[in-house]
């Protein structure tokens, strides 16, 4: 997970080269103010003004230090140092901050742009198999909890690595028995805390799904809440987020557990070896070995690498759900691309569109068997058939949306997997019942996508035509109201003919229509199927009809069922066939209309 995570962390060299140095810088300041004390207490107890008793290393530093014969000017000297010593190390931890906390964020960012990009170019087969709530999660809190790994392993991390390293220079150089003793924590510490570790990382993965499972109940509730009120469903969905909130605190307690018992035993096994320390070491001052001045100064800069050895021990553990929550988003990262096979860029339909014997399948499960049929520039194709039957996966398959198992379709003769992706879709428009608007004013809505492409004026044609304008200019402030949330503001049918005025200024020769007012009062549906009338002009248009009545002027109607075309022709030829499936559906609507 770190190596993947590099790549992220390079664009930001400068910030990490910063932090590392600054970090340095004050592992040594730390160090070097510590054994100062050698000097004070050997003034300070020996009383010895002519001749101090510091090691060769360090007395070339303390020349200017140290004044002969005064031993007040001496301490007073050595205690300055100390204090700009002190200074200079928090400042340069200060900077350390405020780089590494950039450096964090702009990591975080980066991160979370780039799983978003790699979102957006995910073929839909994959939305359609992902909760919402889980795409959210790994896109929002995954990558905020990724940084933590950056937290730990740059900014404190490496400053408590500096100071343990410097120390064990100073220790190792002062008496090498004695640090050898101090040693003993580090494999012990990594020995025990293992299993702990791999028990953690698992944990954060569980906690990572079940967030995610947390994050689908809610919104799946608040985005369908008319029909939760309307089914009196309150308490059903309390009841259902109530329990997946406790399956996530409950894994959050669990991982809690595990990450607190990494920290007593650190301590105690760190406290342990420095009373050892102390043990050998008043034996080596006694038989003369060790001045008791550098004793203690040993044991002083021991106990000050607790605190590091302690964080530096709580770093894996504390980094185990950044890794978790890594892993979660490169396992997005590792999916497929949507394939653009295509090398060729078309501009416009002239033609025919050629279904030739094309089948589909969802994860081995067939949809779609043997579908061969030609729609001709300007006709007015309908699909129906009962629910299941393909016909949204058939219109699907057009602006290849998911790709043909077998067979082919053709585009004025070009397959369309030879097209790219962007140029095919740039012909198609689609109009469906469940509109999608977005938190942006109406002018934006309409031209979705298109930021400086469209005039005013052309906008507002658009809306015109579609039996708009009247309503837009009623809002607050015309077509640069907000419209809030998948456009709540507005009514289905007015939504609806925002859908279709987008359709119109985006002028796509092949339009996609999924029965638009199917759930429209007879107002609505007529300034809505006004709309319709001008949209379709001059168009090849793909209709899903739910509702026979709305397509008996159908240049053809293909009939589906179980993934077949088992009837095809004009409305007027498939009601003449006596036991057809058409003639069927059209009994069962029109006697249900005539109750």
């Amino acid at each position: 997970m770190l190596r993947r995570l590099l790549p992220f962390l390079r664009p930001h060299a400068w910030r990490m080269a910063v932090t590392v140095a600054c970090n340095l810088g004050a592992a040594v300041l730390d160090v070097f103010s510590l054994t100062l004390l050698i000097p004070f207490l050997d003034l300070l107890f020996d009383q010895q003004t002519t001749s101090v008793k510091v090691s060769a290393r360090l007395r070339p530093l303390f020349e200017r230090v140290l004044v002969p014969d005064d031993t007040m000017a001496s301490l007073r000297n050595i205690i300055i140092v100390i204090m700009a010593a002190v200074v200079a190390k928090n400042v340069l931890v200060w900077v350390s901050g405020q780089v590494g906390a950039s450096l964090q964020e702009y990591i975080t960012r980066d991160l979370r742009q780039s799983l978003y990009a790699h979102l957006q170019r995910l073929p839909l087969s994959w939305f359609t198999r992902t909760r919402a709530g889980q795409v959210l999660a790994r896109l929002l809190t995954d990558t905020q909890q990724t940084k933590q790994v950056i937290t730990e392993a740059v900014t404190r991390s490496i400053q408590s690595a500096a100071t343990i390293l410097v120390s064990l220079g100073w220790l190792f150089s002062t008496s090498w028995r004695l640090s050898l003793l101090a040693l003993v924590v580090a494999p012990l510490l990594i020995g025990l805390l293992q299993p702990l570790l791999r028990k953690l990382r698992k944990g954060h993965g569980r906690l990572g799904n079940q967030y995610g499972d947390l994050t689908s109940t809610a919104q799946e509730a608040i985005s369908g809440i008319r029909l939760v009120k309307a089914s009196g469903a309150e308490t059903f969905e309390v009841a259902r987020f109530n329990e997946a909130s406790s399956r996530y605190a409950t894994g959050m307690v669990r991982v809690a557990r595990l990450a607190n018992t990494a920290q007593p035993i650190t301590e105690t096994l760190a406290t342990a070896i420095a009373m050892v320390i102390l043990w050998v070491g008043a034996r080596q001052v006694q038989s003369a070995a060790l001045d008791p001045s550098t004793l203690i100064a040993f044991l002083v800069i021991v106990m000050r690498m607790l605190q590091p050895l302690k964080q530096l021990s709580q770093v894996q553990a504390m980094a185990q759900q950044s890794l978790a929550a890594a892993a979660r988003i490169f396992e997005v990262t590792d999916h497929p691309l949507e394939k653009d096979t295509g090398r060729t860029q078309v501009t416009a339909f002239r033609g025919e569109i050629v279904f030739d014997a094309v089948n589909f399948a969802y994860d081995d499960a067939p949809v779609l068997r043997d579908i061969s049929f030609t729609a001709r520039r300007g006709d007015l194709v309908a699909l129906v058939g009962p629910s299941g039957a393909g016909k949204s996966t058939l219109v699907d398959l057009i602006p290849r949306f998911y790709e043909v198992g077998s067979g082919r379709i053709l585009l004025d003769g070009v397959d369309t997997r030879e097209l790219t992706l962007r140029s095919l879709r740039a012909l198609t428009g689609i109009v469906s019942q469940d509109t999608v608007l977005f938190n942006d004013t109406v002018r934006n809505n309409i031209a979705y996508a298109s930021p400086g492409r469209f005039t005013d004026a052309q906008v507002e044609a658009a809306a015109r035509a579609a039996n708009a304008h009247d309503f837009i200019m009623g809002l607050p402030s015309g077509y640069d109201t907000m419209l809030g949330e998948r456009g709540t503001r507005l009514s289905g049918g007015q939504r609806q003919r925002l859908a279709i005025a987008r359709a119109l200024l985006a002028d796509p020769p092949i339009l996609i229509l999924d029965e638009a007012t199917s759930a429209l009062d007879t107002e609505s549906e007529r300034q809505v199927q006004e709309a319709i009338d001008r949209l379709l002009a001059g168009r090849t248009v793909f209709v899903i009809a739910h509702r026979l009545s709305t397509v008996t002027h159908a240049t053809r109607i293909l009939v589906l069922d179980g993934g077949r075309i088992v009837e095809h022709g004009t409305h007027a030829e498939l009601v003449a066939r006596e036991g057809g499936v058409y003639r069927r559906l059209h009994d069962l609507q029109f006697a249900a209309a005539a109750s």
